[in-house]
């Protein structure tokens, strides 16, 4: 397995040319006459080499760490390589060579003109500001400033488009991800992207499935979204990836059943599919995507079978927590995916299903879930996985007692984005921040009778 730092082989350093070309992956295998699939193993590799996750992260590192050169650039020098590996018709399963960074390069009179060129309508852009270059026809949204609820730690963001739950929620960059989910009309494959910086929610390509009762997680700067409620209100094992830099949407291969209320966590290199309901039992299983081969593959069951469960990848565990059996489940356990084992972990301090998680410097934040027993959302909880135990976490709008489910959460640095989701009955378009650190936290009072 590829490892941070280490030097790119020979047919790594293609690849990287090719997308630094401003290449496709379909054109980088047609280019390099290899697969589709291999390619995106090389990306991946690269990605974990350079330690990097996008596209454009990686053609800057390269261009700054002189492994290659911007189109035209004339490099200093140059370093031999092997010439007899296309010669001799070594495919891509040939073992690769490992080679060192190349030389920095200079740039020619043309490019040095060209550079000035662009400096300078980055300082007109800069003086002026974007709207004067702007095309006549866009609309600017009006301003917005985020606003702290009470004396808490959340602060309240721009209200999505449309209220809605049961959508899958994921971060990319600086932007929150809101796909699909169920709006007062019905299930949608609406899919909207919220600017952290901004404030501004800006529509994206929609989902070719519209699914609800989702969750995603993100995997070499795609966007994973398995399976789903569709609106007839059967199941499905339809799995979509969304490319923000693209913003486009491409199949991958189906689930091995249909799925939905599904927990989907990611460790950095494969994509984990935890329990659901497959329309007539919640489950236990337990299956791992591998996207270089693009296939599934079963894993050991895990010890509760549950849907609408929530989690994440917290000091190189799997967390599966809470959910629900058509009672809401208060149990914790975690998935080692070195071991490939489960192990028990303390029950949350409540029974929570439909609530959203987010980690946050080595914690497991669980936000929102709701239970008959508890009868609102009125905290919610983090889990040290160090001191093995959890606290209590003030909600946001504590006059509001309707149980928080289904809502969507991704975190985007040291924030923690909480969207939409049911208050109780009632569908929310909410934009809600969580910020942890200095957070308050409060212990609910006891009733009489204990």
């Amino acid at each position: 397995m590829a490892e941070p730092g280490e030097s790119l082989s020979e047919r790594e350093l293609d690849v990287l040319r090719a997308v630094t070309e401003g290449a496709t992956n379909k054109e980088v295998a047609t280019m390099l006459t290899i697969s589709l699939n291999t390619v995106k193993v090389h990306l991946r590799n690269i990605f974990i080499k350079l330690g990097v996750s996008t596209r454009t992260e990686a053609v800057t590192a390269a261009i700054q760490m002189g492994l290659v050169a911007l189109p035209g650039a004339e490099p200093i020098e140059s370093v031999e390589t092997d010439a007899s590996d296309e010669a001799d018709g070594i495919t891509d399963d040939a073992p690769d060579t490992a080679v060192s960074p190349r030389p920095r390069f200079t740039l020619n009179r043309t490019e040095i003109a060209l550079a000035l060129t662009v400096l300078a309508v980055v300082m007109l852009v800069i003086l002026f500001g974007w709207q004067n270059l702007s095309a006549p026809d866009v609309v600017t949204p009006e301003p917005f400033v985020e606003e702290m609820i009470g004396e808490t730690r959340w602060f309240r963001n721009r209200s999505m488009p449309v209220e809605t739950a049961g959508m899958a929620a994921a971060a990319v960059g600086l932007e929150v991800y809101e796909i699909g989910g169920e709006t007062a009309v019905g299930v949608t494959n609406a899919v909207a992207a919220y600017n952290t910086i901004d404030h501004v929610w800006t529509a994206k390509a929609a989902k070719p499935t519209a699914v609800a009762d989702v969750t995603a997680a993100v995997l070499f700067g795609e966007i994973y979204v398995p399976g789903g409620r569709l609106a007839d209100g059967s199941v499905t094992a339809v799995v979509e990836a969304y490319s923000p830099a693209n913003d486009a949407w491409r199949p991958i291969a189906s689930l091995p059943q249909p799925l939905s209320g599904a927990l989907t966590l990611s460790d950095g290199g494969f994509l984990y599919l935890f329990g659901g309901w497959d329309g007539a039992q919640y489950l236990d299983t337990a299956y791992v995507y591998d996207p270089g081969a693009d296939n599934w593959r079963p894993l050991v069951s895990m010890t509760h079978p549950r849907a609408f469960a929530a989690g994440e990848f917290v000091t190189g565990r799997l967390y599966v927590v809470g959910g629900t059996t058509g009672t809401p489940l208060n149990v914790c356990e975690y998935y080692d995916p070195v071991s490939e084992t489960w192990s028990d972990c303390p029950d949350m301090l409540s029974p929570r299903a439909g609530a959203g998680a987010a980690a946050l410097l080595n914690r497991l934040y669980i936000l929102g879930g709701g239970s008959d027993e508890i009868g609102d959302a009125a905290y919610s909880e983090v889990y040290d996985p160090v001191a093995q135990t959890w606290q209590v976490v003030n909600n946001p709008l504590p006059d509001e007692n309707a149980a928080w489910t289904n809502l969507g959460v991704a975190r985007i640095e040291t924030r923690i984005y909480a969207l939409g989701g049911h208050r109780g009955s009632t569908l929310s378009a909410d934009t809600l921040v969580y910020s942890p650190f200095v957070y308050q936290t409060f212990i609910p009072a006891a009733s009489a009778g204990q």
